[in-house]
């Protein structure tokens, strides 16, 4: 890739017209305020019931809080993706009273 701004810019006006464009993905992103091992056994029963959306939990660190995740939900379907999505929000609020519970 060119390291001069223009130059790059140049370069990819003429190549954009030329790429062929696929179907619009949709994706929406949930900080879990849980850990990965607390919720890989429902993301995977929600992921299998929704076969259209493709869900990805991603680790971190979060300093004041500890080990966290953030839940990504992919789907070309709007309406596919919010569904879904309404589903893992609603696991999650079980876990995390199921959380509180046990503290």
């Amino acid at each position: 890739m060119a390291g001069v701004p223009s130059i790059m810019q140049a370069m990819l006006d003429e190549v954009a017209p030329k790429l062929k464009v696929g179907v619009r993905m949709f994706s929406e992103t949930v900080r879990a305020d849980a850990r990965e091992g607390d919720i890989g056994i429902q993301l995977s029963e929600i992921a299998k019931a929704n076969p259209g959306v493709a869900i990805g939990s991603y680790p971190f660190f979060d300093p004041q809080h500890g080990a966290n995740t953030n839940v990504v939900l992919r789907a070309g379907n709007a309406q596919t993706l919010a569904q879904a999505k309404r589903e893992v929000e609603e696991m999650l609020e079980r876990v995390r009273r199921a959380q509180s519970k046990s503290a």
